[in-house]
């Protein structure tokens, strides 16, 4: 089961029941290995960027990143929730890390895009990164990310090999000629409409907070 985090090959989510329980100290350390806990009520600047967010409830946030602009989280564990920060993404640069440059290159990011073009990049972005045909990009709205004004959509999409259809909500804005994204996605049953409140609450508490 793929997500837009591209964790093909990551290892399996521990619990948040089990990283808050007290454990003996060498399971401590395999645990802190590829997650970490955020706690509800934290603020932490996301995709080593200056997009600050705080966390409402507790999350697993992964250590392992795909790009140095991004960052994942999961409450209920890999494939079953995910919420995305992609952040201070450059002109020229990608979405993800590339597959295949050239058989398969993924669009570039420009500052100059509309809103309607930001849209078409991720959608292209998501189908060549996640080698699926079957994703599309729903209702699409005027939101603001971290007080700057921008675009949120709505898209569904199933990966090759996996008939479970996922649903999703990105809400992106272009800062400072920088791109800042932030999607949630999870299994259109259940996850979706139980996890989507909180992500909405965490991406709307987003700002922009300075440099590291």
């Amino acid at each position: 089961m793929k997500t837009l985090r591209l964790a093909l090959a990551a290892a399996l989510l521990v619990p948040l029941a089990a990283v808050v329980a007290p454990a003996p100290a060498a399971a401590q350390l395999v645990l802190s290995n590829p997650w970490k806990i955020v706690r509800g009520g934290d603020v932490r600047k996301v995709g080593k960027s200056d997009l600050a967010v705080t966390a409402v409830g507790d999350w697993n946030r992964a250590t392992q990143r795909q790009t140095g602009e991004s960052e994942n989280w999961t409450q209920n564990g890999a494939g079953l929730d995910d919420l995305g920060f992609y952040v201070g993404i450059k002109k020229g640069e990608a979405l993800f890390r590339q597959r295949d440059k050239k058989k398969d290159p993924l669009p570039k990011f420009d500052p100059a895009m509309l809103p309607t073009d930001i849209v078409e990049w991720f959608e292209n972005s998501a189908r060549i990164a996640l080698t699926s045909a079957v994703f599309e990009v729903g209702a699409v709205r005027p939101a603001q990310l971290a007080g700057h004004p921008g675009v949120e959509m709505d898209f569904s999409y199933a990966t090759e090999g996996d008939n479970l259809e996922r649903k999703g909500t990105a809400r992106a804005a272009v800062i400072g000629q920088r791109l800042y994204l932030i999607t949630f996605d999870a299994p259109k049953i259940h996850y979706y409409d139980a996890g989507l409140p909180t992500a909405l609450a965490v991406m709307n508490s987003a700002r922009i907070v300075g440099k590291k």
